[in-house]
């Protein structure tokens, strides 16, 4: 087989998967048939693998194409277009099937590397390697601490591993517990000071109140044990439900202001239409009666709809910025000047264009008013390019999520959404948007939504992570 590269097979796999960016598909050919498995990271940069198809060659034929055509057909749709995007072939048989399959592959994806597996099974070396691959990012505790200057409570990270880190690496960590039913151990990789965008694992560590010397240990990537502390458990609740828990401020702490921004999609019906408006009425409604101890509360509304396809030029429409940072008066009659309009594509509407308006504007307003984004509609955004599941991509090239989590790095954003529906894939980019918060139209607690936003504090809340003074070397992103 001298027309495979050179290379063992799990050493290069072990080079693809710490280093691929969206997606890597390995094509596993041998002398019963050809399997298809994918390989993808999540919000934190864990790698996962799935097994998408498997067929001996009796089966791709069966329907009277030869094997060159049958597995071009299921390459096409079942691995990426996108030359970005590697493909590993690993071939350990020789043969017409297999030399045709090959010659289908090379024409779908000509970047292909191919690499001889004789005696090895992807299925077997691949939980192999993603369990020994290096962390892509950084993983952090997450500590809570004073401000320095109002005394507000924010959140940061103690480093614990570094990008790279292997598993079976070993770190310490000095935390103090401030409740005497323990604390919640939290990692995250993180994307911005003030929120983390995913968390790596949350659990209650039983431990009591004083300070404490932690070792924590990366078992493999998505795992960090704490093996002296006994009675760990996972903490199952959401981390927007830790965080709505979380005292905002001091008693003593200074007020400062805050700005909403109500992204509300009118593509649909008047009475679809009616119902997102009147959550985004409500709430801003209970903040002008409900937050006195604000010294002042800006509101922007912006209506968005959906992008138009199949004309010659590309749909360059923007959102309809209906107020910008207005009083809650000011925010209420901007809400009543918009319109239901008609939806020109069914499956995903123009949120990333919304993101990008908002980073631009609040970029031109530097400040550390606390800002919250309350997304209201029934689509979801565009990607940024064109995936497997067929979206077209956003004309303007915006990727909602980058600009998302500049947003929280940058400006601090908390992000909260109501759907018409509730979201059924968990990879929906609703459960992202709605990271503090995620309601359905006919089941909003307007209440909860604004504790979630930071907009309204609760009161007789326990401090559940751990605390640090503000003297304290963080020794992460802080």
């Amino acid at each position: 087989m001298n027309h495979f590269a050179e290379g063992g097979l799990r050493s290069t796999l072990a080079d693809l998967i710490g280093s691929f960016r969206e997606r890597l598909a390995v094509v596993e050919i041998d002398a019963a048939g050809l399997r298809i498995f994918e390989v993808l990271v999540d919000d934190v940069g864990t790698p996962h693998h799935t097994r998408r198809a498997a067929a001996k060659w009796s089966t791709l034929t069966a329907s009277g194409d030869e094997v060159f055509d049958a597995v071009l057909r299921v390459a096409g749709d079942l691995i990426s277009a996108d030359e970005g995007d590697p493909v590993l072939v690993a071939c350990s048989a020789d043969g017409p099937e297999q030399e045709a399959a090959l010659r289908a592959l090379r024409q779908w994806r000509p970047t292909a590397q191919v690499v001889e597996a004789s005696g090895a099974k992807v299925a077997d070396l691949l939980p192999e390697v993603i369990a020994g691959t290096p962390l892509r990012h950084a993983y952090d505790l997450i500590v809570a601490r004073d401000r320095a200057d109002d005394g507000r409570l924010e959140l940061v990270g103690r480093r614990l591993f570094g990008a790279g880190a292997k598993p079976g690496e070993a770190a310490h960590v000095t935390v103090t517990c401030t409740d005497a039913g323990g604390l919640l151990l939290a990692i995250s990789a993180w994307s911005g000071p003030l929120q983390p965008s995913g968390m790596v694992s949350l659990d209650h560590a039983p431990l009591p109140p004083g300070r404490h010397l932690l070792r924590a240990v990366l078992e493999r990537p998505g795992v960090v044990r704490f093996p002296e502390v006994p009675g760990l458990r996972p903490d199952t609740r959401p981390w927007a439900d830790v965080m709505a828990a979380l005292p905002t401020r001091r008693p003593s702490a200074t007020p400062r202001s805050a700005h909403l921004v109500c992204a509300i999609e009118t593509s649909g019906t008047a009475k679809e239409f009616e119902a997102r408006c009147h959550w985004a009425g409500y709430l801003i409604d209970l903040l002008a009666e409900r937050c006195p101890d604000l010294q002042q509360l800006q509101v922007s509304v912006v209506g968005y709809g959906t992008h138009v396809f199949g004309t010659r030029h590309a749909d360059r429409t923007r959102p309809a910025l209906a107020a910008w940072s207005a009083s809650t008066a000011g925010a209420r009659a901007a809400l009543e000047s918009l319109r239901p309009t008609t939806p020109t594509y069914p499956n995903a509407a123009q949120l990333e264009d919304v993101l990008a308006e908002v980073s631009s504007r609040l970029h031109a307003q530097p400040g550390s008013t606390r800002t919250a984004l309350l997304t209201i509609g029934a689509r979801p955004p565009h990607p940024p390019r064109s995936g497997l599941d067929r979206v077209p991509p956003c004309p303007a090239r915006y990727d909602w999520l980058e600009l998302l989590r500049e947003l929280e790095q940058r400006h601090g954003l908390r992000s909260a959404a109501i759907c018409d529906s509730p979201p059924t894939a968990p990879s929906s980019p609703w459960h992202r948007l709605g990271s503090a918060a995620l309601f359905q139209v006919d089941a909003v607690n307007a209440e909860e939504l604004a504790i979630r936003l930071g907009l309204v504090t609760t009161s007789s809340v326990v401090l559940s992570l751990p605390f640090v003074s503000q003297n304290e070397d963080i020794g992460g992103r802080h």
